[in-house]
């Protein structure tokens, strides 16, 4: 049998519809660039819609819309041309490695990298961002949701604060679509997504750049003009229309699917208790979203107990993190102790997740801490 999907954050299954929305696209040798001739004009047309598609997920203009491969493709696009070499970038301490480690290459550029603080919960310190802002940076880029944790950050302040001293807010939403509501130029400036988050294909994701941002953006790559000047190269039909189908279910679905996983979460929670006994959850148990849980089990080691569940697919943090040897830098910023720390795990719940599911996974999980438990024990009768 295959294993139980519950690493939602890493790449969400692409649903059904949007497989059917793309499958006509996939058979046809169109090109949306080639609009003299009808099948060129046809694949033009979808690529369109799709636009519009996305920009509605996010109530922002088709027009401001560019399609690339995924959301860390659109953070390169957005930090590399609005951060100079001689400019400023705010971060938060917990960002995706898209972000984090395009920073770290601008500033090997010569650019003033600023990194913000957050609290236990993952929140944002506004303080030590208004102090921040004071240095007027030429770009905040702080994330909606957090991938590891589930945070979600105020959008809406931060937007007001970074305008207030004429800076531009990018926000990484690929963790956010779907889960919670954004409006563009209320939430941010430029906003960046992918695909595979949002039920949708892999290699597809899009930047929405709101106002005169869009005109500040210059491609990383040589070739033709397309998606604005911003991105050359053929758009792919079939994932630009994948893309835009997952955004309008996204929205369309958005509180059936929070009430759905958010009555999972609280049965997993339950059960663990039950399981396990005491566990530590790791951010806020307020402001987040139901989808992602992060838990700590005291005395667990997070590589054994997986080792110990082959029958459910999780994952200790970020999938872009994977292979690290250095423990989760996110669970390291909101003052997350060692112990917890080597026993952290992330469990994520989605659209196609089952009550079943939930109870055999919180068994499993269960009885493999229980394991870890009893051989730690009695490796240390063994050593002394």
């Amino acid at each position: 049998m295959d294993p139980i999907y519950l690493d939602f954050q890493a790449s969400t299954p692409l649903d059904p519809r949007v497989l059917e929305a793309m499958l006509p696209w996939l058979r046809s040798p169109s090109n949306p660039h080639a609009i003299e001739n009808s099948p060129g004009r046809d694949a033009h047309d979808a690529v369109e819609l799709a636009r519009e598609k996305v920009a509605e997920a996010l109530h922002g203009k088709a027009g401001d819309v560019v399609f690339t491969s995924g959301a860390t493709e659109s953070v390169n696009i957005v930090l590399r041309n609005l951060v100079p070499s001689s400019g400023r970038l705010v971060i938060s301490a917990i960002e995706h490695p898209c972000v984090s480690e395009t920073a770290k290459w601008l500033e090997g550029q010569g650019a003033d990298v600023e990194v913000v603080r957050v609290d236990e919960d993952g929140l944002i310190d506004m303080d030590d961002l208004e102090r921040a802002l004071d240095q007027k940076p030429d770009l905040v880029s702080i994330m909606a949701v957090n991938n590891e944790i589930g945070t979600i950050q105020p959008l809406s302040e931060i937007a007001v604060l970074s305008r207030h001293v004429g800076t531009r807010f990018h926000t990484d939403a690929a963790q956010a679509v779907g889960r919670i509501p954004l409006r563009a130029e209320e939430h941010f400036d430029i906003a960046t997504l992918s695909g595979h988050k949002i039920y949708g294909p892999q290699g597809i994701g899009a930047l929405i750049a709101c106002g005169d941002a869009l005109q500040s953006l210059r491609p990383l790559a040589t070739g033709g003009g397309q998606e604005r000047g911003v991105r050359p190269g053929t758009v792919p039909v079939a994932l630009c229309v994948g893309l835009g189908e997952a955004c309008r279910l996204a929205v369309a679905e958005r509180e059936d699917d929070a009430r759905h996983v958010a009555n999972l979460a609280d049965r997993l929670i339950e059960r663990l208790h039950a399981e396990v006994g005491s566990f530590a959850i790791n951010g806020s148990t307020a402001k987040r979203v139901p989808h992602n849980l992060n838990i700590s089990v005291p005395g667990v080691n997070s590589d054994e107990l997986l080792a110990r569940v082959p029958e459910l697919s999780l994952s200790t943090g970020s999938a872009c993190s994977s292979g690290a040897i250095e423990p989760s830098r996110v669970l390291r910023a909101i003052g997350i102790g060692e112990e917890r720390l080597e026993g952290a795990i992330r469990i994520g719940l989605g659209r196609t997740t089952t009550v079943t599911d939930i109870d055999n996974a919180a068994t499993a999980i269960g009885r493999a801490a229980r394991e870890c438990v009893g051989q730690s024990r009695s490796e240390i009768r063994v050593s002394a």
